[in-house]
């Protein structure tokens, strides 16, 4: 069995890219979810991230693993992470609701569904009354425990809820969400921001796609619910269809003049986009996580170099990473370090 080692890709990308690129906010999103699908010790590699010249840090209150069983709270990771993080001075932007970062997308104790019928496939999952009642009760407890914390700069109130997205394929309303944007200024009523995203569809056939299912755009109607609008960002996806593996991959006149509509849809609307996620990993066909020894296709030092220089110059100027825990094998670490040395030219 070979042996999986972690590559964290945004390390020496920092340390490679021209100083004038980082007249921005540059973050990244951490995810322990992500750490346990790539069989690596989260707190060890929250700690190696921390050491890096990052401004913002993405968190998740993760509802399923901080209320496992209905009314006991265990915020022990989630404020171990804010307690690190504090102390190299990092700001938070902590997401909140029954969504958050990493796959199943939805993070709803099991204890729930055992009080209410889990909605259809493809389905408003707000259209359950009683997942609605917990799931405000959870954001009340989590606002209320960290309202205080000046650490925390944002809440991001869910992640990508207009996509359809899990094993189920749900979606939350818009209705649903301007509630839960009200109970989070129920308990703080300060100017922190609040934050709604979407993720984007920069290739055009799967923006095609997307009208099919979606009566409005996920990325105008995040724009129209949110103080601070943002897109999570991936060129190069890959799908498992029907047994055929599919990669969609964006040519960059493509992609900036498709996120340069989404800055002018924001800028009519008086707000600043944001980018909560930039690919930063391999989204390969059929792969939870990419461990292989092959080079992925999707995701590449070079490839999210220049897609990171695309946003800068759409005036985009807070973006966060995602995907920074890669596996791989001794063999790829070669062929990884040539690939960061190409970084030097941008």
């Amino acid at each position: 069995m070979k042996q999986i080692r972690v590559a964290l890709f945004i390390s020496i990308f920092c340390a490679l890219f021209t100083p004038g690129l980082w007249a921005a906010s540059v973050g990244i999103t951490f995810s322990p979810v992500q750490c346990e699908y790539l069989n690596i010790d989260w707190r060890e590699t929250y700690n190696e991230l921390l050491g890096m010249n990052f401004d913002l840090l993405r968190l998740g209150a993760y509802w399923s693993r901080i209320e496992k069983e209905e009314g006991k709270y265990d915020f022990s990771e989630l404020d171990w992470q804010i307690e690190k993080a504090e102390e190299k001075n990092l700001k938070i932007v902590l997401t909140v609701g029954m969504k958050a970062p990493r796959w199943p997308e939805y993070f709803i104790p099991d204890w729930v569904f055992k009080k209410t019928i889990p909605p259809r496939w493809g389905a408003n999952v707000a259209n359950s009354g009683i997942l609605r009642k917990f799931t405000l009760e959870f954001i009340a407890i989590v606002v209320k425990r960290y309202k205080d914390n000046t650490s925390i700069i944002a809440w991001q109130v869910e992640n990508e809820p207009f996509n359809r997205a899990g094993w189920q394929d749900w979606w939350i309303s818009k209705d649903f969400l301007a509630q839960e944007i009200a109970k989070v200024r129920e308990f703080d009523n300060t100017e922190r921001l609040i934050i709604v995203n979407a993720l984007s569809s920069p290739n055009t056939f799967l923006r095609f796609l997307s009208r099919v299912f979606y009566k409005k755009d996920p990325v105008a109607e995040a724009i129209d619910s949110a103080e601070v609008p943002a897109i999570n960002f991936y060129p190069a996806i890959g799908h498992q269809i029907w047994g055929s593996k599919i990669c969609f991959i964006t040519q960059p006149k493509e992609r900036v003049e498709y996120v340069r509509q989404i800055v002018r849809y924001a800028g009519e609307k008086n707000k600043k986009l944001w980018v909560t996620e930039l690919q930063a990993e391999p989204w390969e066909p059929g792969e939870l996580v990419h461990l292989a020894d092959e080079k992925p296709i999707t995701c590449w030092p070079e490839s999210f170099a220049i897609a990171f220089k695309e946003l800068r110059s759409l005036g985009i100027d807070t973006v966060f990473f995602g995907g920074l825990n890669i596996g791989y094998t001794a063999g790829t670490n070669i062929r990884m370090m040539s690939g960061w040395r190409a970084l030097s030219k941008y």
